[in-house]
This record gives C-alpha cells, sequence and structure tokens, in this order.
C-alpha cells in the first residue's frame, strides 16, 4: 500500500512542485500573480513546450536530440529572411521550414542507423554542422517575420494566448500517439527494452527514423513561434533550447534511459522551469546566478530520474 502512495506521489511530483511553487509565489511576488504576466509566462513556455514534446518522444525510445535548439534557431532566422514582413510568403515559407526540420531530423535517423553512433555525439555534431550554417548565412539579424506570425506568437484569445492554445492542442495530439497508438507502444517498448522489442519484431531503425522526424519537425514549429516572438532572424535565438528542453522532459519523469515517459507530464516541466525564470526576473535576479540556479536544476532532475533498485 505505502508503495503505491509513493509511486502515485511520484507520478504526480511535477503537478505538485508546479502547483506549490506557484502559490507560494503568488504570494510572496505580487507582480507575479498578474494575469498579463501569466500569460507572459504560458507565451514564453510555448516556445519550450514545442521542442519538450518532440524531446519526449526521442528521449522515451532511448536516445537524445541535441540539435533542436539549432534547428529552431535556423528556422528562425531562414523564416525572418524569407519572409521579411510579406504576409503573402507565411504559408509557402512555414511548410518550407517544416520540410526543412523534417529533413534534419531525417538525416540523423539515417546517420544514427548506417554510422550506430551514439545519438548524444552525433546530434552534437549535427547541432555544430547547424550553428555553423547559420553563421555562414548570417552574423547579425535579417529579416522580419510576418503580422501573422507575430500575432501567433503573441496574440490571444478571450485573454489565451493564442501559442499555449496551439501547444495544448500539439500536446493532446502527442498525448494520443504515445499512448494510444502501436507506434506509441513500438516506441516505449524500443526505449524500455531494444533487444526485447527487435525480438518481438519491432523494427528499431524506423522507430529511430520515425522519433527524429518528429523532433525535427517540433523543433522548427518551435523555431516559427520564435521568429514571432522576436520580429526577426536573430543568429543565435536557438542557443541552450536543446538543454532547457531535455531538463523540462526529465522533471516530468520521463527516464533517461528510455522506456518511460509523458508529453503531459513534459509540459508540467517545462511550466515549472517558465515560472522559476519569471520569478528570478521579477526578483531582478542576476543572469549568472539564474545560470548557477538552472544548473542545479538540472543536477536534481538528473538525479531524481536514477534508477531505483528492481527497476534498473
Amino acid at each position: 500500500m505505502f508503495r503505491m502512495r509513493w509511486r502515485m506521489v511520484e507520478h504526480n511530483a511535477i503537478w505538485l512542485l508546479l502547483g506549490s511553487g506557484a502559490l507560494a509565489a503568488a504570494m510572496f511576488v505580487p507582480a507575479f500573480r498578474d494575469p498579463e504576466n501569466l500569460a507572459n509566462v504560458m507565451r514564453q513556455a510555448a516556445v519550450l513546450g514545442v521542442l519538450a514534446i518532440g524531446q519526449t518522444f526521442v528521449i522515451t525510445a532511448g536516445m537524445i536530440d541535441l540539435s533542436i535548439g539549432q534547428i529552431a534557431g535556423l528556422v528562425v532566422v531562414l523564416s525572418s529572411a524569407m519572409i521579411n514582413g510579406d504576409t503573402a510568403m507565411t504559408l509557402p515559407v512555414v511548410v518550407l521550414m517544416l520540410c526543412v526540420g523534417a529533413g534534419i531530423g531525417l538525416v540523423n535517423g539515417i546517420l544514427l542507423n548506417t554510422l550506430r553512433l551514439h545519438p548524444l555525439i552525433l546530434t552534437l555534431g549535427m547541432m555544430s554542422v547547424i550553428q555553423g550554417a547559420i553563421f555562414t548565412y548570417t552574423d547579425r539579424s535579417i529579416g522580419r517575420t510576418s503580422e501573422l506570425l507575430t500575432t501567433l506568437a503573441n496574440g490571444s484569445f478571450l485573454g489565451i494566448p493564442l501559442s499555449a492554445i496551439a501547444v495544448a492542442l500539439l500536446v493532446g495530439a502527442g498525448h494520443l500517439a504515445l499512448t494510444r497508438t502501436r507506434f506509441g507502444y513500438h516506441l516505449v517498448a524500443a526505449g524500455g527494452s531494444p533487444e526485447s522489442a527487435r525480438r518481438a519484431g519491432i523494427s528499431l531503425s524506423r522507430i529511430r527514423l520515425a522519433v527524429f522526424v518528429i523532433s525535427g519537425v517540433t523543433a522548427a514549429l518551435a523555431g516559427l513561434l520564435l521568429a514571432g516572438r522576436l520580429g526577426t532572424g536573430y543568429p543565435l535565438a536557438g542557443n541552450g533550447l536543446e538543454l532547457d528542453a531535455i531538463v523540462a522532459v526529465v522533471l516530468g519523469g520521463t527516464a533517461l534511459s528510455g522506456g518511460r515517459g509523458s508529453v503531459i507530464r513534459s509540459i508540467g516541466g517545462v511550466l515549472l522551469l517558465a515560472c522559476i525564470s519569471n520569478l528570478l526576473n521579477l526578483l531582478e535576479v542576476s543572469a549568472y546566478l539564474q545560470m548557477f540556479i538552472k544548473g542545479l536544476i538540472v543536477i536534481l532532475a538528473i538525479l531524481i530520474n536514477q534508477p531505483r533498485k528492481g527497476e534498473a
């Protein structure tokens, strides 16, 4: 009985942390509970939320993707330069950017299957390649986004940010795909025990290809949202986003070793990080101290997700 209750607490730990943290912040920092500030928190969380959805699929499959931040940054630069304020260019550029994200994810998956490299090493290399491509293209802000993208990223409907609504729809689709489809069952099985999954007839190569394509597409979507928020193609826009996404996913209870993950709880991790960041900004904590605090959160998240005896 005690073990069942403890597992229930562990299962909902991110929501307990988020709820208690938000309540404490609202009580002691009045500016935090301002409706406009809370809406701003949701807008800030939207980009990371989209990235975390894709990263949840990757990590649940027992892998990791460090290239997503630079994919988002590449999309910010290219979409801003190509649209350059022309609303008519929005739809074709959005489709093209999604294809770019899917293409990079496909390359990651093919290289992983062909070269048998560790995904950490492979995607770290891809991250450097994309970053080099960005700075070869431009080393300064370039172009500007359309009013349509800006409205999606910064607008609201009945007081709810449009970007938050879009993320909620993606979370619903991601949750159903991971928990209610054959693909989701195979992905979890492949992440939990690759050898057993292979013996059961599950194609690990297809799973790897699929999750990296999903990761690339969600990174491109995040880049489009980020471009709308920034309004221009800032070449450093994607720096560090991959680490934040991984931390959010791990805080949400997804096992770094694979085989266990939840898109919904990953969003809980995203909201927790967004609230912490917003609170530190309201308290005017220095950027350097914020980096220190973020590092502690990374270590804590990893420690929490260490496999216990009987689970390894």
